[in-house]
C-alpha cells in the first residue's frame, strides 16, 4: 500500500495535520468568537471580517502552495505552513485589537493553504501504490472532515468549562508545532521524485489493471487552462464552498427563523459535518466502481437537493434532508474534484493545477455577504438558497457533457 514504513508514518501525520487545521480554523473559530468579541467589545461585523480574511488568504495561497512545494521542497513547504499556522494561533491568543485578529486570521489562511489538500494529495500520490491512491486520498480528506465535527465540540467544551479562550489558541499553536516536528521526522525528499516507486506506479495504470485512473501524460497548468474540464472542476469547487460557507454562517439563523429550536438547528450542523466526513471516505471506496465524474455529478445534484430543502425546512424531516444531502454534497465534491484533477491532468503538476482550481473557491467569501443582504432585503434567506441550489443543479447537468480530455475523439473536438 505504502512505498515504505516512513511513507506510512508521513501519511498518518498528514491526516493528523489536516484534522487539526480544519478543527481549529473554519470549524471552531465561530465557536470561540463570541467569547473573544465579548471581551474585546467587537461588533459582529468586525468579528466577521476574520472569516473573510481566513477564506481569502486560503484561496489566494492555494496556487502559492504548488510553487512553495517546488522551490522549498517537502520539508520547507510544510515548515513554512506550520510556522504561519503557529504564528497565527499565538497571535490570536495574544490579540487585544482588531488588526492583530485580522493579521492572525490571514496567517491561518495562508498556512492552511500550504498544509492542506493542494500539496498533500500530491505527496500522497507519490508515496502510495496506484491501486490504493484514491482510497487513501479519500481517507485523508475524511480526516479533515472529522476535524470539522470535532473542532466545535472541543472549543465549546474548553470554553464552557471556564477556560480562557486564549488558552484554546495557545494549545492549537503548540499542537501545530508538535505535528510539524513529527512531519519533519518522517519527511523524505525522495518522496517528491517518486524514486521509491510511488509516482511510477501511480502514472502507469496500464501495468496494473486494478490501478486507480490517472492521466496517461502530465498536463502543464497552461495546457489545463485550455481544457473546459478545468473550469468545470473549478466551478464545482466554487459552488461547494459558496454553499458550505453560507450554511456555516447562516443555517442556524435561518432554521430558527423558520420555527425550529436553536438546539435542533445546531444539531443539524453537526449532522451536516458528519455527513461531509463520511462522504469523503465513501468516495475513496465508491471510485473503484464509479467514475469520479459520476461522483461529482452526484455531489452537485445532492447540493441542489440540500439547498432546496434548506429553503423550505419548516419541519425537522426536511431539515434532516438538508443536513444529510448538503453534507454529502460538500464532502463528495471535494473528493471528486481532487481525483478528477489527477485523472484528467496527471500527478506531476497537480499541486499547481489544484491550486489554480482552488482560486475559484475564493469567490465563496461573498456567500455569507450575499446571504445576509438577501435576508435584509426579503426578510428571509430562502430566495438566495434557492439560487444556490439551482446553480448547483445546472452544474450537475453540465457535468453530464464534460468528459476526460485524454479520451477526446481525434476527429472532433468534443467538450472535455
Amino acid at each position: 500500500m505504502f512505498v515504505s514504513k516512513r511513507a506510512a508514518g508521513l501519511y498518518i501525520v498528514l491526516c493528523l495535520i489536516f484534522f487539526h487545521i480544519t478543527a481549529s480554523t473554519f470549524a471552531s473559530l465561530g465557536v470561540v468568537l463570541p467569547a473573544m468579541s465579548a471581551e474585546l467589545q467587537w461588533s459582529w461585523t468586525q468579528a466577521g471580517f476574520g472569516f473573510t480574511a481566513l477564506a481569502l488568504f486560503t484561496g489566494l495561497f492555494s496556487p502559492v502552495a504548488a510553487e512553495s512545494l517546488k522551490r522549498l521542497g517537502l520539508r520547507g513547504n510544510y515548515a513554512a505552513g506550520a510556522g504561519a499556522m503557529a504564528a497565527g494561533f499565538f497571535l490570536l491568543g495574544a490579540a487585544t485589537a482588531l488588526p492583530a485578529y485580522l493579521i492572525a486570521c490571514s496567517l491561518l489562511g495562508a498556512g492552511f493553504a500550504l498544509l492542506a489538500n493542494v500539496p498533500s494529495t500530491y505527496v500522497i500520490a507519490q508515496t502510495v501504490s496506484a491501486r490504493r491512491r484514491n482510497f487513501l486520498i479519500g481517507a485523508y480528506l475524511a480526516a479533515g472532515g472529522a476535524g470539522g465535527v470535532a473542532g466545535p465540540l472541543m472549543a465549546h467544551s474548553l470554553i464552557d468549562g471556564g477556560e480562557d479562550w486564549r488558552l484554546y489558541w495557545r494549545l492549537a499553536a503548540i499542537l501545530m508545532l508538535m505535528l510539524a516536528a513529527a512531519f519533519l521526522f518522517f519527511a523524505d525528499s525522495r518522496f517528491m521524485g517518486g524514486r521509491h516507486g510511488g509516482s511510477a506506479a501511480a502514472q502507469a495504470p496500464e501495468a496494473d489493471p486494478q490501478a486507480d485512473r490517472a492521466a496517461p501524460r502530465d498536463w502543464t497548468l497552461s495546457e489545463a487552462l485550455r481544457a473546459p474540464g478545468f473550469y468545470l472542476i473549478g466551478a464545482a469547487l466554487m459552488a461547494a464552498y459558496f454553499c458550505g460557507v453560507s450554511v456555516s454562517s447562516w443555517a442556524v439563523t435561518h432554521l430558527t427563523g423558520l420555527g425550529l429550536s436553536a438546539g435542533f438547528a445546531s444539531a443539524m450542523l453537526s449532522l451536516h459535518a458528519g455527513s461531509n466526513a463520511l462522504a469523503r471516505a465513501a468516495g475513496g471506496v465508491a471510485v473503484k466502481r464509479f467514475r469520479a465524474r459520476y461522483l461529482l455529478i452526484s455531489g452537485l445534484a445532492a447540493e441542489a437537493v440540500g439547498m432546496l430543502a434548506l429553503s423550505f425546512a419548516h419541519d425537522r424531516n426536511i431539515a434532516v434532508i438538508f443536513a444529510l444531502f448538503e453534507g454529502y454534497a460538500f464532502g463528495m465534491t471535494l473528493f471528486a474534484t481532487t481525483v478528477l484533477a489527477i485523472e484528467y491532468f496527471g500527478i506531476k503538476h497537480s499541486p499547481a493545477i489544484l491550486g489554480a482550481m482552488n482560486l475559484f473557491a475564493t469567490v465563496a467569501m461573498l456567500g455569507p455577504v450575499l446571504t445576509g443582504v438577501t435576508g435584509d432585503a426579503f426578510g428571509s434567506f430562502s430566495p438566495i438558497f434557492l439560487v444556490y441550489g439551482t446553480g448547483a443543479g445546472l452544474l450537475a447537468l453540465l457535468a453530464l457533457f464534460v468528459h476526460n480530455p485524454n479520451e477526446k475523439p481525434a476527429r472532433a473536438k468534443a467538450i472535455t
